[in-house]
This record gives structure tokens, C-alpha cells and sequence, in this order.
């Protein structure tokens, strides 16, 4: 029986004819066929959207030319709602400019706490690294969500190493 099951599976599979995609390549331009064809179709293809579509794209642009920042994470180093809460921060964020004057510092106002935030950090692991680096100082910071700066494209050493 099982003999038999073997040979019918083979015999089907022998007697199937084999089919391979008739996909031929246009040696002038070096496109396949269905490609060309796709081409064509597209050239032909008019497009009928209402004006107020291209006004709210555009719109869109300039509101993101404005905002000059992205999705990212900062370190939280201080928050409170006491009644000295501003001068409080205000402190802290001096104290960490003096230790490391190299990281950015931010002080907000997030009814009803006022905060300091650190840092433009593109992903998670970036705000890690320096949570490690300031963890003697600042070992209950943490990280969060927050709209960051955009980074310099250039640093001053690359700018340097233009110049001379």
C-alpha cells in the first residue's frame, strides 16, 4: 500500500508539466516586460485630488520647518510642586551645567511640577549611556519621552578638520 501511494505521488508529480514565469527581459532598456508595461500604465495615470489636499501638505511642511524638533528621550533629573519649586530647579539645573557643562539641561513647567530635563537623545540607549555617566551624581533620574532638538549635523572637530 505504501508502495503504491509512493508511485501515484511520483507519477503525479512527473506528469505535471513545469511552468516557469515568462518574465523576458527588454534588452533596450533593460526592464522586463511587466515592468514596461507598468511604466506605460503609470505615464497614462492622471491624478484628480481637491486643491485643499495640496494646501493642507504644504501646510503640514511648514508647521514641521517650525517645529524644529523630533520624537526622542530625555533624563528627568528633578521635578516638584513644593512652593519653592522653580527656585529649586532653577538650582539644580545650575548645579548640573557646572559638573557637565557638555550636556544640555532644561527647565520646564508642566502644571503642577516644575522640571529639569536633560539631554537630546535619539533612542533609548543613547539616554542610557549618559544615565550611567551621571549616575553619581543624579542616581534617581530617569528617562522619558519628550520632543528633542535636532542633532548638529557638524561638530566643531569636523569643522576644524575642514579648515585646515
Amino acid at each position: 500500500m505504501r508502495y503504491l501511494c509512493s508511485f501515484i505521488f511520483l507519477f503525479v508529480i512527473l506528469c505535471l508539466p513545469g511552468h516557469a514565469q515568462n518574465d523576458t527581459l527588454n534588452l533596450n532598456t533593460g526592464l522586463s516586460d511587466q515592468t514596461a508595461k507598468m511604466e506605460e500604465l503609470l505615464g497614462k495615470l492622471q491624478i484628480r485630488q481637491d486643491p485643499r489636499i495640496t494646501d493642507l501638505l504644504v501646510r503640514h511642511s511648514q508647521i514641521n520647518q517650525r517645529k524644529r524638533s523630533t520624537e526622542g528621550f530625555r533624563l528627568e533629573i528633578f521635578f516638584s510642586s513644593e512652593n519653592k519649586a522653580r527656585e529649586m530647579a532653577m538650582r539644580v539645573r545650575n548645579e548640573f551645567n557646572l559638573v557637565f557643562p557638555d550636556i544640555p539641561s532644561y527647565l520646564l513647567f508642566q502644571t503642577p511640577n516644575f522640571k529639569v530635563r536633560i539631554g537630546n537623545f535619539r533612542n533609548k540607549s543613547e539616554a542610557l549611556k549618559t544615565k550611567a555617566y551621571i549616575a553619581s551624581k543624579y542616581p534617581n533620574a530617569f528617562i522619558v519621552k519628550d520632543m528633542i532638538r535636532f542633532p548638529d549635523l557638524f561638530t566643531e572637530s569636523v569643522e576644524q578638520s575642514e579648515e585646515q
